[in-house]
């Protein structure tokens, strides 16, 4: 049977526990084009921290709030492919854009976007984002949303539900060479994929 990859280096393999050099609970992951690692650290160290090629530890940002610049479960994480980084800080309902060194650039947050949980960048810059729909407390909600690179929604889709098209606690969200979406639902227990021309 054939491997599903090769290691071609030594894996990166860092303890379980506190800062700096320890996930606790790690979220989600994106590699830079330099070769760097941007890692959400979500659940315990409510932080995003940063590797070098080697796995080395080079610093990170952020400390539980909700303050600009601090999170409440950074739970996705995304890059332009150039001098951006988008983490979708899902407890504080928001997104927040950094540069590569932990700077904060902007904060996008409202009810147009609601709890983002996963966040992805298109190679036309356009931001999609699953809205896990945890935010409302009389009913849940749930959407995947395409921003332009304002902020600003351009489409949204999906309601909660389990039936196609529908979102059951969606939990990430990424986009393929072709425009398709793909969302990955943690209680629905599922991965669907949209089409643009799907897409409203």
């Amino acid at each position: 049977m054939r491997p599903w990859f090769f290691l071609l280096l030594p894996a990166l393999v860092v303890a379980c526990g506190s800062p700096p050099d320890e996930f606790g609970k790690p979220t989600d992951v994106f590699l830079a084009p330099n070769g760097e690692l941007y890692v959400s650290d979500g659940y315990e160290n409510t932080r995003v921290a940063r590797f070098d090629v080697r796995g080395m530890f080079l610093d990170a940002w952020g400390d539980p709030g909700s303050e600009p610049g601090h999170f409440d479960i950074p739970h996705g994480i995304a890059s332009d492919g150039k001098d951006r980084v988008y983490v979708a800080d899902r407890g504080n309902a928001r997104l927040q854009i950094f540069d590569l060194e932990g700077m904060l650039v902007d904060v996008w947050s409202g009810p147009e976007i609601g709890r983002p949980w996963g966040v992805e960048v298109a190679p036309n810059g356009h931001v999609f984002v699953i809205d896990g729909g945890d935010q409302l407390d009389d009913a849940p909600s749930g959407r995947a949303l395409e921003l332009d690179r304002d902020g600003k929604v351009i489409t949204s889709w999906g309601s909660f539900g389990r039936e196609e098209g529908q979102f059951d606690t969606g939990h990430d969200i990424t986009v393929g060479p072709d425009g398709s979406v793909y969302v990955v639902e943690q209680v629905g227990r599922r991965v669907q994929k949209f089409r643009p021309k799907m897409m409203p």
